[in-house]
C-alpha cells in the first residue's frame, strides 16, 4: 500500500513538473534579447541623465568657469615648486565649512570656507544652491544669508603627487550627500609619468544603485573602458585594448574589443595577421548564424568606440536581418556618449576639495 502511494506521489511530482516546464517560454532569440537589453538600458540612460544627484556630482555648467574664475587657479604647474608635492589625507583631515561672511568680505577663495571641527576624514559642506549654481558661489547676495551648508563631501581617501620630473598622481574617494541623505559617491584615479604615459578612471555610484564607471590609459598597452550598471546587473560595457606599434609614430593597433548591452556580448580579438571576425554571444553561447560588421567614423581616433561615436557596428541577426547598434539604440547612444563626456569633463566638486587641500598643505609647510 505505502509502495503504492509512494508511486503515485512521485508519478503526480512527474506530471506537475513536466507541465511547469512546458509552461515556460521557449529561448529567447538574439533580437529578442537584444531589443530587451536596450529597452533596459535606454530606461537607465534616461534615469541617470535626469537624475538630480547625477547632475549635481556631474556639474560641468559654464557658470562654474566663471565662479571659480575670483578664485587662484589651481594649477599643477603654478603652484607647483621645483621639489616634491605630496598631500595625504592625514594632511587635510577635518571639517570645513563655506562662509557666506568671508565671501561678503572678499577674502581669497580658500578662506571662503572656515575650519569647524575635527574629523578622521575631510569634510567639506557648502548650501546645495552653490553647487547647483557654481557662477554664484563668490558673489554674496542677500538671500545667503538665510542658505545653510546642507551639502557635503565626505572625503575619505585622498592623495596627490606632482613632480616635474616624476610625473603626478591623484586619488580622490568622496561620499556626498544633501540634507544627511547620501546621494552617491565618486573615486577619481589618475596619473601621469614618462614610463607608464597616461592612465586615468572614474566611478559614479548613485543612489539610485546605477553606477558609471570609466577608465582610459595610453602607453605601450592603451586600455578604454565604459560602464553602466544597475547593482551587479551590467546595461552597458564596452572595452577595448590596443598595442603600440614599432614605427616612431604614436599610433596602436586594436588587440581586443568588445560590447555588452545586457545579455548580449559582441568580442572580436586580434589574430597574427588581422582582427579575427567579430563574434556574438547570447547568455555566454555563441551564436553561429549571425556575424557583426565594424564600421569605422573616425579612422585617426584613438578610442575607437561606440562610446565616443567614433565607430558603429552593423549586426546580423539569427533571422537574416541586419541592423546598426546605433540605429537600434537611436536616442540611447546620444545619451551614453553624454553621460560619459559629463563624467570625464566634471570637475567643480573636486575643484573645490583640491583647492581648500592646497591651501592647507601650503600654510603647514
Amino acid at each position: 500500500m505505502k509502495s503504492t502511494l509512494l508511486n503515485s506521489v512521485i508519478a503526480l511530482l512527474f506530471v506537475v513538473i513536466g507541465v511547469s516546464c512546458d509552461s515556460e517560454p521557449a529561448g529567447v532569440s538574439l533580437k529578442e534579447s537584444l531589443d530587451k537589453g536596450v529597452k533596459e538600458l535606454n530606461a537607465a540612460v534616461d534615469k541617470i541623465k535626469t537624475s538630480a544627484d547625477f547632475q549635481l556630482l556631474s556639474q560641468n555648467d559654464e557658470s562654474a568657469a566663471t565662479g571659480m574664475a575670483k578664485a587662484p587657479a589651481f594649477s599643477e604647474w603654478y603652484f607647483m615648486p621645483n621639489d616634491t608635492v605630496m598631500i595625504t589625507l592625514d594632511k587635510v583631515v577635518g571639517i570645513y565649512d563655506y562662509s557666506w561672511q568671508r565671501v561678503k568680505t572678499n577674502n581669497p577663495y580658500y578662506r571662503f570656507f572656515t575650519k569647524t571641527g575635527e574629523s578622521e576624514y575631510m569634510i567639506v559642506r557648502l548650501p546645495v544652491q552653490k553647487v547647483r549654481h557654481p557662477a554664484a558661489m563668490f558673489w554674496h547676495q542677500k538671500a545667503d544669508t538665510a542658505l545653510t551648508n546642507n551639502f557635503e563631501a565626505k572625503v575619505t581617501d585622498y592623495y596627490v603627487f606632482r613632480n616635474r620630473k616624476a610625473g603626478n598622481e591623484y586619488r580622490l574617494t568622496s561620499d556626498f550627500s544633501i540634507d544627511n541623505a547620501q546621494i552617491g559617491s565618486l573615486t577619481e584615479l589618475s596619473s601621469r609619468n614618462k614610463v607608464n604615459g597616461y592612465n586615468a578612471s572614474s566611478v559614479y555610484t548613485l543612489a539610485s544603485g546605477y553606477t558609471v564607471s570609466r577608465t582610459e590609459n595610453s602607453g605601450d598597452t592603451a586600455v578604454s573602458a565604459y560602464a553602466i550598471s544597475e547593482g551587479d546587473k551590467i546595461l552597458y560595457e564596452e572595452k577595448m585594448t590596443s598595442v603600440r606599434l614599432t614605427d616612431k609614430k604614436i599610433r596602436y593597433r586594436e588587440k581586443t574589443y568588445s560590447l555588452t548591452v545586457g545579455n548580449v556580448k559582441i568580442v572580436r580579438n586580434l589574430k597574427p595577421e588581422s582582427m579575427d571576425s567579430a563574434q556574438v554571444y547570447l547568455n555566454g553561447v555563441l551564436q553561429t548564424n549571425s556575424k557583426v560588421e565594424i564600421i569605422v567614423i573616425q579612422p585617426d581616433s584613438l578610442n575607437q568606440c561606440l562610446t565616443h561615436a567614433t565607430r558603429d557596428l552593423k549586426i546580423t541577426l539569427d533571422d537574416g536581418t541586419s541592423t546598426t547598434l546605433k540605429t537600434l539604440m537611436n536616442e540611447t547612444i546620444d545619451g551614453i556618449q553624454q553621460i560619459f563626456r559629463s563624467v570625464q569633463q566634471a570637475r567643480f566638486t573636486t575643484d573645490i576639495i583640491d583647492r581648500i587641500a592646497w591651501n592647507i598643505y601650503s600654510r603647514k609647510k
